[in-house]
């Protein structure tokens, strides 16, 4: 984190998956200069045929939450929209 801390010149919004490690992670290396998120994907299952025997799973949904930012993440329900097609 503190690597792509450097690498950037603004403030950005930053979106991770929901690995607990990021909670510190962030915090240690941007502190309140970034808007950051956690995403969850929430997967289901498809009925195991012969043809959807080693697919991927489907993505069902998406829950998200905003740790700590004192800015919310401007459309992060259109995030989830635009990326999963949710």
């Amino acid at each position: 984190m503190h690597d792509l801390k450097e690498r950037l010149a603004n403030r950005v919004q930053l979106t991770t998956d929901g690995h607990r490690a990021y909670l510190t992670a962030v915090e240690d290396a941007f502190g309140s200069e970034v808007d950051f998120a956690m995403l969850q994907k929430i997967y289901g299952t498809v009925q195991e045929t012969l043809e959807t025997r080693y697919s991927p799973a489907i993505c069902r949904g998406h829950r998200s939450e905003v740790p700590y930012s004192p800015k919310k993440i401007a459309n992060e329900s259109f995030f989830a929209y635009w990326q999963f097609g949710i």
